[in-house]
């Protein structure tokens, strides 16, 4: 799951830079591109959010360790 997460991210990554550019250019097409950066951000905070519940997770479970 982690693998998938993180091809997540990187394309959202490139989504996102995509719709930056054609803002940036003007490009004709400009709105389309605008709702595929949106699709980028969403792949990119749910990748986040998703690492993030992962590392705490693992954090939860080191704390059962140590209680006994």
């Amino acid at each position: 799951m982690k693998r998938i997460a993180l091809i997540a991210f990187i394309l959202g990554i490139l989504m996102a830079t995509v719709a930056y550019v054609a803002e940036l250019n003007e490009w004709t097409a400009s709105p389309e591109f605008m709702t595929i950066g949106f699709a980028g951000y969403v792949l990119i905070i749910s990748a986040a959010a998703y690492y993030m519940t992962a590392v705490l997770y693992d954090w939860s479970r080191e704390t059962e360790v140590w209680q006994g």
